[in-house]
């Protein structure tokens, strides 16, 4: 009860003193209180105020995801992540935190226009960057020459694992995942799970080599903006080029 009573009385001096704005005081002071009551959800939460007073975003965002690590989706953290996130232009992580905001509290009409205005912002993002996207088919002087040695071309997600394939667009026969469907990904991409959407729809565009595939594999790596990125890009466009030329010998 001791504990219990000393935590409460900690609390009203860090609320005094952020009333008072002696923002810089009460921030030291809540690191060391912090310190003593390291599970208490409203010592930390005052911690983000008076970081977001002081204009300290990159810290607050911090403790803000460390304390949804902490206490799981919280709806007062939530909302404060989902619009620091929007603040800083971050419009993806933004519209995943609205989204499980909207989860928890469905009649939060803030978090419906946002959610509404994010996707719309995301997918003129989109569309923008790829209006300036051509896939074109080279057409070299060896290729009416037989491809008896293709070389291998190669695609490499997160778990480290490889797939293979050939000129010919042949890949290796694997098991079917029944929930690994178009409408699958779609839902992933709808939801904000981009990297599960991506998964899906590389493994998609593998199989059957469509290029709306290509181009949602493509968006998706835009938004995620990865190192590899680009590299996957360049490999991905290779390959369906090479299945259009495929195509173009046969007929």
């Amino acid at each position: 009860m001791a504990n219990f009573q000393n935590e409460r009385e900690q609390l009203a001096q860090l609320e005094d003193l952020f009333r008072e704005n002696k923002f810089i005081d009460g921030l030291a002071q809540a690191d060391a209180v912090i310190k003593q009551f390291p599970a208490s959800f409203q010592l930390r939460f005052l911690k983000f105020k008076f970081l977001r007073a002081l204009e300290k975003t990159e810290a607050a965002i911090l403790l803000l995801r460390e304390m949804h690590v902490m206490f799981g989706d919280n709806i007062m953290v939530l909302k404060e992540l989902a619009e620091l996130n929007f603040q800083q232009q971050k419009h993806p992580e933004s519209l995943l935190y609205y989204q499980k905001l909207l989860f928890l509290d469905s009649f939060n009409t803030v978090a419906q226009e946002r959610v509404k205005q994010l996707q719309g912002l995301l997918e003129a993002g989109v569309s923008a960057k790829l209006d300036d996207t051509k896939v074109e088919i080279f057409q070299e002087d060896s290729v009416a020459r037989e491809l008896s040695a293709p070389p291998q071309i190669t695609f490499e997600v997160e778990s480290g694992t490889t797939v293979l394939a050939d000129e010919k667009g042949s890949l290796p026969q694997g098991e079917e995942k029944p929930f690994e469907t178009e409408s699958a990904a779609e839902l992933y991409f709808k939801q904000g799970l981009y990297r599960e959407s991506l998964a899906i729809y590389k493994n998609l565009f593998e199989k059957t080599g469509r290029t709306d595939f290509f181009m949602k594999i493509k968006a998706i790596l835009l938004l995620l903006r990865t190192e590899k990125s680009n590299q996957v890009i360049e490999q991905l466009q290779r390959f369906l080029q090479l299945i259009q030329q495929r195509g173009s010998q046969i007929v």
